[in-house]
């Protein structure tokens, strides 16, 4: 007879009751915890779409019984009362367990943990831990543990989720669920940090993608390619979101002959950033290894030739994954303490993981697309403008399908140029270094070949801006009438070239003379365009003197007679602005400030429950926001709250 529970087990549970339910998930299932606290927890397990749950102890007792006999069978009543048959059966040479009652029939997962035989435990692990790459930090305790004694029921479900915690498993769920059509975002975006870092290797406190790519990513694709060299390739390409990591995979390529099969399932199946990375790698070994030509030549045709304006095209299907997966780890804040270049690297690699399988699966690209941009955008866009503050070089609406086609084809160019003596094929260096019609550079338009890219953010630009450049910021901006053109110059080139405090203040003092006034402004779209230029001018030159003479100008334009300035509008601008302070305190003063001032100048209850959901969610995504700006909330809620009476 079991003896009941002491007053510490009793109090433990109590405390755990006041926690959510995912805390006390995770709290009921540490084995720490559970023998400080004398917890012995069971549950059900379910089977067959839940067509039959068994109690967890009672199951794996079963299972140990089994596994102790050869031949054996065994009798257990499920959940409902129905007798199971139970029986080891052998499938290509290993011991598993099926169960029978009436019409049905299952073979359970591979329960070789609470195996009695110590050899059959650990072989099957080392078989399992080999397949799904399991890193050896994580697999040496599990082998210590199989070695010395067969699984306890807790350990079950951490062995489960540790191995379940990598790509290759992954990539098999959600494999699974597109070919049923039953999954959720989590089965698509795990919620787990160990999972990224085994996906893009471990972040530690690097500054820069490029000091990434020396050490973290480094080791990533080095444990790849000593796992499975063409496995390990393939893998490691995911990672191909920034020309850096492609050439850290360069150094550590496996023998030239594996590499022409792989070239020839990229070009059949690959997922974009997959495809890039490729490309690049390939022009540099393209004298060594010309056999691959041909597959570099298709991928980079079928990159040229694709539409970002087609719902079908793969530009577009990139760009809702990306959208869909950094917006849910946004929402999950699991890499909350990352900063935004690893997170994005994480994502990009997830999303084009993702890409693989819908592409295996042949899922609808345009009914996935629509599904995948939609679920999680708003929180996608406001996590980008927060980020901007580190990182402010990379706008979220850098991730449209038309600039990651911008962005892929600069990089094939960069690469094109770096590799023009190896490239001795008339055709394809027709196709990258040509002018007609149908090459890559007849594609390129300024400034959207130019811009940073996803995890350039926090990279300084390195490019002085050209004399005629400077000559023309020069004269737009001290011209007698001050209208939304005359902040083009500026804009672009500050999205591409570093600019000193000179241009800055010509900007700042053209706005002073002109009293913050813009004139000539034939529609709202065009001006909307040239503050939103400003605020990344201030963004980027990091200049909070030209942010608060923003701040002025959008409050003119806001209250001059026949505007239609929208309060989304105005918050976007300030969210960029915003990124002027780099530091977190100036830049929550600023955001609530410029916030606060938009709720106490709204009249429209529409205006004001768009701005109000607005502020919330963006405390959601930057909870450090709530200090500065609880005032406007709380002046939209209890302005909401009367208009409703």
């Amino acid at each position: 007879m079991a003896s009941p529970p002491t007053k510490r087990t009793m109090l433990a549970l109590r405390a755990c009751d006041l926690f959510p339910p995912a805390i006390q998930h995770t709290l009921i299932s540490d084995i720490t915890f559970q023998g400080d606290y004398g917890l012995t927890p069971d549950a059900s397990i379910s089977f067959g779409e839940d067509i039959v749950s068994f109690q967890r102890s009672k199951l794996f007792n079963c299972i140990r019984n089994l596994l102790s006999e050869d031949n054996a069978r065994a009798a257990l009543l499920d959940e409902l009362g129905n007798e199971w048959v139970f029986e080891v059966v052998e499938i290509d040479g290993v011991r598993r367990v099926a169960i029978s009652h009436g019409d049905h029939h299952f073979v359970l997962p591979d329960f070789y943990g609470l195996s009695p035989d110590k050899t059959e435990r650990v072989m099957r692990f080392e078989k399992e831990a080999e397949e799904v790459n399991l890193p050896n930090d994580a697999a040496g305790g599990w082998r210590e543990t199989l070695t010395s004694r067969s699984l306890l029921d807790s350990e079950v479900d951490l062995l489960l989720k540790e191995t379940k915690e990598t790509p290759l498993r992954v990539m098999a769920s959600i494999g699974s669920a597109l070919g049923t059509g039953h999954a959720d975002i989590s089965t698509f975006v795990p919620r787990s940090e160990r999972y990224y870092e085994r996906l893009v290797g471990e972040y530690q406190q690097h500054r820069t993608i490029t000091e990434y790519a020396l050490t973290g990513a480094t080791a990533r694709i080095r444990q790849l390619f000593s796992w499975r060299p063409v496995d390990g390739f393939l893998l490691s390409l995911l990672l191909s979101s920034h020309s850096s990591i492609s050439s850290a995979i360069k150094t550590e390529l496996p023998d030239e002959h594996v590499l022409v099969p792989a070239y020839e399932w990229l070009e059949a199946d690959g997922d974009r950033i997959s495809q890039i990375g490729a490309i690049e790698i390939g022009l540099q070994i393209l004298d060594k290894l010309p056999a691959v030509q041909p597959s570099v030549r298709a991928m980079i045709e079928d990159i040229r030739d694709d539409n970002p304006d087609n719902e079908q095209s793969r530009s577009h299907l990139c760009s809702s994954l990306i959208v869909l997966v950094d917006g849910e780890l946004s929402r999950t804040k699991i890499l909350r303490g990352k900063p935004p270049f690893w997170r994005r690297l994480a994502s990009i690699a997830q999303a084009s993981l993702i890409e693989r399988c819908i592409i295996k699966a042949g899922v609808g690209v345009a009914h996935f697309s629509e599904w995948a941009s939609q679920a999680r955008a708003q929180q996608f866009y406001l996590q980008t403008l927060t980020d901007l503050r580190q990182e402010p070089r990379w706008l979220p609406d850098y991730a449209s399908p038309a600039q990651l086609k911008a962005e892929f084809i600069s990089r094939i160019m960069t690469s094109a140029r770096q590799n023009a003596d190896k490239i001795r094929d008339p055709e394809l260096r027709e196709l990258l270094l040509g002018e007609g019609l149908h090459s890559l550079p007849s594609m390129i338009e300024f400034p959207f070949a130019f811009l940073s890219g996803p995890l350039e953010g926090g990279l300084e630009a390195q490019l002085e801006p050209p004399p005629q450049f400077l000559k023309e910021i020069e004269e737009q901006l001290t011209s007698d009438v001050l209208t939304p053109p005359s902040f083009v110059a500026l804009v672009n080139s500050a999205l591409i070239f570093r600019l000193d405090s000179k241009q800055v203040q010509l900007a700042t003092k053209a706005l002073r003379s002109a009293k913050h006034q813009l004139r000539q402004v034939h529609n709202e779209e065009r001006l909307f365009n040239a503050l939103r230029g400003v605020a990344i001018v201030a963004a980027v030159t990091r200049s909070g003197e030209l942010a608060e003479e923003l701040r002025i100008l959008v409050r003119r334009c806001r209250r001059e007679p026949g505007r239609s300035f929208s309060i989304g509008e105005a918050t976007v601008i300030g969210l960029i602005a915003a990124a002027a302070y780099p530091q977190l305190r100036e830049w929550t003063q600023f955001v609530g400030e410029w916030l606060t001032e938009l709720a106490f100048d709204s009249s429209q209850p529409d205006e004001m429950r768009s701005l109000l959901s607005e502020i919330r969610r963006l405390c959601q995504v930057a909870p450090e926001l709530w200090f500065t700006c609880g005032r406007a909330e709380a002046a939209l809620s209890a302005a909401l709250a009367r208009t409703s009476t």
